[in-house]
């Protein structure tokens, strides 16, 4: 009885060593799945990350209940990164130079503001053939006045707006969305911003603009 109590704890012992050998084999083949699989998604996610050289035109004007102003012509010239996050999913970060404004009759001439704007879009393109895509995309946008001009019509004058002459304010932030056909190396596309900050905090009034965007993926 002792040699066969002993012969069974034996094989006890084998039997558990034995499991546990091979539940550590499952899950070293299954580590190893995961980690090549994430690889593949890493390797494939950079194979869609682009840079992006862009330019833009189309027409500005504000909004709000104390707008009464007619739209002017704006444009952009930046660069963004598409950071893919999967094959289908992205998010573009960029850097822009874009101009907006207005026309008004009741001060008698234009203002035009040029921003150092830095949207931030979440994208998701539709594959529409194998070298072409269909992105939607959104975000918010953050910029920052460098220069601006009120330039009155009868005499030529301009003054700084943003400056404490003008009295606009600087910073301004929004949402912008847009749509884009992405063909090879190419993208055309159009935009719409829409600030959520007034630009004289005594006024209701925000910052709009529409254009198109074309753009060179490297």
């Amino acid at each position: 009885m002792i040699i066969i109590g002993r012969i069974l704890t034996k094989y006890e012992q084998c039997s558990k060593g034995y499991l546990v050998h091979k539940n550590e084999k499952k899950k070293k083949k299954l580590l190893t799945v995961v980690a090549l699989a994430l690889m593949t998604l890493t390797m494939s996610a950079q194979e869609d990350s682009k840079v992006t050289v862009k330019a833009g035109f189309g027409l500005a004007s504000v909004v709000g209940s104390d707008a009464d102003t007619k739209t002017t012509v704006a444009y952009k010239v930046g660069i963004s990164y598409d950071l893919a996050l999967s094959e289908k999913f992205f998010i573009i970060p960029g850097v822009e130079l874009s101009t907006k404004g207005f026309k008004s009759d009741a001060i008698d001439g234009s203002i035009s503001m040029s921003y150092l704007q830095v949207p931030v879009f979440a994208a998701y393109k539709f594959p529409l053939s194998d070298n072409m895509k269909l992105a939607i995309k959104a975000g918010p946008y953050v910029s920052y006045g460098l220069f601006g001009s009120d330039i009155e019509w009868y005499n030529g004058d301009k003054t700084n707006v943003f400056d404490s002459d003008g009295g606009l304010k600087r910073f301004d932030a929004g949402v912008i969305a847009g749509v884009s056909l992405d063909f090879g190396q190419f993208a055309v596309g159009a935009e719409y911003s829409r600030g959520l900050s007034k630009l004289d905090s005594s006024l209701s009034q925000f910052n709009q603009a529409f254009g198109l965007v074309l753009g060179y993926k490297f």
